[in-house]
């Protein structure tokens, strides 16, 4: 579960800027109309979504692509060439820094840390609960864990182009084993409103698809009736093999409720919000299964009814205990305080300098009745208009 991620150095970000997936302390969350758009694990309130906004060029997709980056070498490690060689380096910073808190499975939060430049890591750590598992600056490594020994630490106390964090990898810490496999569930989407376009559509599902459609079904059906109340059923016809793997094609059942009548449409017969809606199923099953899932402009893909419905019937509930949805988007619907807390709406900001920062609408004083915000956003008030 994601609780917060910083990035600075790393395109149109400057200096450090910061995504807070958690309220501020003493923010009165429990018995108000937004009690269901956080979680409460223990001492810590977490947001079950985030929608973020800014004007086209503000950054917005920079900061996914940041996250992004930052997921692949948490995984697979640092490859200074890929950023560099690609000028990700934000032209008046002399490193790339990023940050990010998770949640665990087993309740503990972990922070990992790291600064690099085009010729080696600079920093470096990572802590769990607030303990240090290990600490990497001026090329010294030091460690609290069991596993990593004072005779390792002097090895790795030099000069570095990989993060520690790999290099410690094969020692089997809990900790860092933790971080990684929490990493594996924030999911980064992009490119939606080009892979969603009609010719771009899957309309057959192979075997392992089948198989999880079936498993949920009952969920499956709720979300399709958030578009349309007359479906009743799908149905999953085998439609040949591709590459020796059996696939199947989606036939979705409506009932007329005057005479009970079914029928069969075929998915690639449905209208273009079934046939993207079908094709972002698999993430919002994700979502139940307690996955982060970060879609970069998820409305250029679905109806604004049908996004309003996805976070208030299916994310921000009772029945999402674990789950996460968080957005970058154009859709001045969902910059609404009846629909989110203040602090689960984020604006990107182009500054005079071209660089970007980011800032939730909770730094602004809103009344929590205040109706029709977007006007006021589209009026400059809260910025995130220019560049």
């Amino acid at each position: 579960m994601l609780l917060e991620f910083k990035i600075g150095g790393y395109c149109s970000f400057k200096e450090m800027q910061e995504l807070y997936l958690t309220p501020y302390p003493g923010t009165r969350i429990k018995n108000t109309k937004y009690e269901d758009n956080f979680f409460e694990i223990k001492k810590n309130r977490v947001m079950k979504s985030s929608v973020i906004f800014g004007s086209n060029a503000s950054g917005k997709t920079n900061l996914v692509l940041g996250l992004e980056r930052f997921i692949e070498i948490i995984q697979n490690g640092l490859d200074l060439k890929k950023d560099f060689s690609e000028n990700k380096l934000n032209n008046s910073s002399e490193s790339i820094k990023f940050e990010i808190s998770v949640l665990g499975k087993d309740e503990k939060i972990y922070n990992y840390y790291l600064e690099y430049n085009f010729a080696n890591i600079i920093e470096e750590h990572l802590t769990c609960n607030e303990k240090i598992i290990f600490k990497f600056e001026n090329n010294s490594l030091e460690s609290n864990s069991k596993k990593i020994s004072t005779d390792i630490e002097k090895v790795f106390s030099i000069k570095s182009t990989e993060t520690i964090l790999k290099k410690l990898k094969d020692f089997e810490i809990e900790e860092i084993t933790m971080l990684i496999e929490e990493s594996k569930n924030i999911v980064i989407k992009r490119d939606l409103l080009f892979n969603l376009e009609s010719k771009n559509i899957k309309y057959n599902i192979n075997k392992t698809g089948k198989e999880k459609l079936e498993k949920e079904k009952e969920k499956v059906l709720d979300i399709l009736k958030l578009l349309d109340y007359t479906i009743c059923d799908f149905q999953l016809e085998k439609d040949g093999d591709i590459n020796k793997e059996e696939i199947y094609q989606v036939i979705i059942i409506r009932e007329n409720t005057e005479n009970n009548e079914r029928k069969n449409y075929y998915l690639r017969d449905e209208s273009e919000g079934i046939k993207k809606i079908m094709n972002l199923i698999y993430d919002i099953l994700d979502i139940y299964e307690g996955k982060t899932i970060f879609i970069d402009e998820l409305d250029s893909s679905i109806s604004t009814q049908t996004l309003i419905q996805i976070f208030n019937n299916i994310v921000n509930t009772k029945n999402n205990s674990k789950g996460q949805l968080i957005v970058t988007s154009h859709n001045l619907f969902l910059f609404n305080n009846n629909i989110f807390e203040p602090q689960q709406i984020y604006i990107v900001n182009k500054k005079i300098d071209l660089t970007s920062e980011i800032y939730s609408l909770s730094e602004f004083n809103i009344r929590t009745e205040k109706e029709n915000l977007y006007q006021d956003f589209l009026k400059g008030k809260f910025g995130g208009m220019n560049g």
